[in-house]
């Protein structure tokens, strides 16, 4: 049987009766295990007051009660092989300060300026890596009601390029469009502009059609999207589109090469100085 001793007064209190010497009163027991206001130190971030803090304390108790629960009844039900289960313990408690070691170093030590010539050369030197698995367009586009005013006009200045035609196409967009995107020069991913268009009206058959209008109507709005780039997919990826990404690999390898140098000048260390042998 699981119970809770716990409300909305107990819980503002507890943290000033986690500093009294009485025994305080536990806020919640599951079988023979009792939870205590101390055990719940930290568990509200410094700042978090009123409802907030007393949520995140009911989320605590409730959890607890939970994996109480839990543990009492696989205690009882199953056969627990104790050496084995804290050898486990032991190993990942190993692992985890280790990580933590290791994490430190990374943070001290690991060089994190990527220069544009190492970006690029990366990219040149490993071209298989970077090969599209789904097309990628540059695009254009304005979604409208479908009795939009001055549909004719908007055509002529979304075809031109003339400075003043683009400005006066912004200013039509902002009063009537629903979303437009008349500037972006940026490569996109075709499945990430389906979110925003209806990309599969066109057809990537005609992905190649630059420089014109795709018109679409669809539930009573009208799209306007011009094609002005693209690439298919099993063709090599523009640098610009992966080039965050690159920095990140190379910035893992070197992190993988500072570990793996620690590990072993720290093995050299130890068997420099006899601290490590093994035994015939």
């Amino acid at each position: 049987m699981v119970r809770v001793f716990i409300s909305i007064a107990v819980i503002s209190a507890m943290l000033l009766v986690a500093c009294r010497h009485e025994k305080p009163k536990p806020l919640a027991r599951s079988f023979d295990r009792f939870l205590y206001p101390e055990d719940l130190q930290g568990v509200v971030p410094v700042g978090v007051t009123g409802a907030d803090s007393i949520q995140l304390a009911r989320a605590y108790i409730e959890q607890w009660l939970r994996q109480q629960a839990l543990l009492h009844y696989a205690r009882r039900n199953i056969a627990i092989n104790t050496e084995r289960l804290e050898a486990q313990v032991e190993e990942y408690r190993n692992g985890l300060i280790v990580y933590e070691y290791e994490q430190e170093l990374v943070s001290q030590k690991l060089d994190t300026v990527v220069t544009d010539a190492e970006i690029r050369n990366y990219y040149a030197t490993r071209q298989e890596l970077f090969m599209l698995k789904q097309p990628i367009l540059k695009v254009s586009y304005i979604q409208l009601p479908n009795r939009a005013p001055e549909l004719d006009r908007v055509k002529r200045l979304f075809l031109s390029g003339d400075f003043e035609a683009q400005d006066l196409l912004e200013k039509y967009c902002a009063r009537y469009a629903r979303q437009y995107s008349l500037r972006d020069t940026t490569w996109q991913y075709a499945d990430d502009l389906a979110k925003k268009v209806p990309l599969s009206r066109i057809g990537e058959e005609n992905y190649s059609r630059t420089g014109r209008i795709f018109e679409i109507i669809e539930n009573n709005e009208l799209y306007l999207i011009i094609l002005h780039d693209s690439k298919f997919r099993d063709s090599r990826s523009p640098l610009s589109l992966v080039y965050d990404n690159i920095r990140n690999l190379i910035l893992n390898k070197r992190k993988i090469h500072l570990v793996d140098q620690m590990q072993k000048s720290i093995l050299m260390d130890a068997r420099k100085k006899n601290d490590i042998e093994i035994y015939n």
